[in-house]
């Protein structure tokens, strides 16, 4: 069933996608002629937890601050007390990163995985440093990067999406762990630990490594126990162990990238991105 608008402005075509708090539409808009995505929050999800229709406020208010070619748009946020939230996005077609590289690529070759990756990590480092006019965002850290939140368009250009865990750079964390544990660095596995511009660092190394290798860069576990162990206290698998032809190079960006300790890391996205720049 199709999730009420308030408004005829949108026709919406298609579900394309959903998740534990919010699905996502296809549509078009009338008055323009464009399409657009529709992210919209479960109306007994809003209803029953005010904070996370509260974080969908934030996330609004975070699309409409950040401008960057990198960064998807939202055009338009509609907040109806019957008929939910919504926020609408501007429509890339194409697909997310993890099937580009399952159904295209493979492992990515090193020269398009730089040049996908410059994009990605001005992008990311221009959030981390964009004040936004919400209490304790002097910058944005998104938290839950990861190849499916990366839309390739069919023209190639990248566009990051779905700031909904993010926080703000001297935002106190929230009392629930939230993330995907595959890409979550060890302090973002501690409730109790600090998250800053290296915890993004962090999973943007280890998107690297599964962009170069074609493969996510832990070991099948058991549990979710079992993760976090691996990430707590194993390195990820070298990549020329699951490449053969994999850039050599690129390991000691990955290795400096992914280190257990936040300090031991990349202070920034751009010295990541120096680092990538002089391969």
């Amino acid at each position: 069933m199709f999730p009420r608008l308030g408004t005829s402005q949108y026709e919406i075509i298609k579900k394309i996608g959903a998740g534990g708090t919010a699905s996502v539409h296809l549509a078009v808009d009338t008055n323009s002629g464009y399409l657009v995505a529709i992210k919209s929050i479960f109306k007994n999800v809003s209803d029953n937890n005010p904070e996370i229709l509260d974080k969908f406020l934030i996330e609004a208010n975070i699309y409409l601050m950040l401008s960057h070619p990198n960064i998807v748009n939202l055009n338009n946020f509609l907040l109806h007390n019957e008929n939910g939230a919504h926020l609408i996005m501007e429509y890339i077609e194409g697909q997310p990163l993890d099937e580009y590289i399952f159904n295209v690529t493979g492992p990515i070759p090193s020269e398009v995985t730089i040049a996908m990756m410059k994009d990605i990590l001005a992008a990311i480092g221009y959030a981390h440093n964009k004040r936004i006019a919400i209490p304790g965002y002097e910058g944005v850290l998104h938290l839950d990067i990861k190849p499916s939140n990366i839309l390739i368009s069919r023209n190639g250009e990248v566009k990051i999406i779905d700031y909904g865990i993010s926080q703000g750079t001297k935002e106190q964390r929230g009392e629930k762990l939230m993330g995907s544990p595959m890409y979550m660095a060890p302090e973002q596995l501690d409730i109790n630990d600090e998250l800053n511009a290296q915890t993004d660092i962090y999973a943007l190394g280890v998107l690297l490594h599964q962009m170069i290798t074609g493969e996510t860069p832990y070991p099948r576990a058991s549990s979710k126990e079992e993760l976090f162990d691996y990430i707590k206290t194993k390195s990820l698998k070298r990549i020329d162990k699951i490449y053969p032809a994999a850039d050599k190079r690129i390991q000691v960006i990955i290795d400096k990238a992914t280190q257990k300790k936040p300090i031991n890391r990349y202070k920034s996205c751009n010295d990541f991105l120096k680092d990538l720049e002089a391969i």
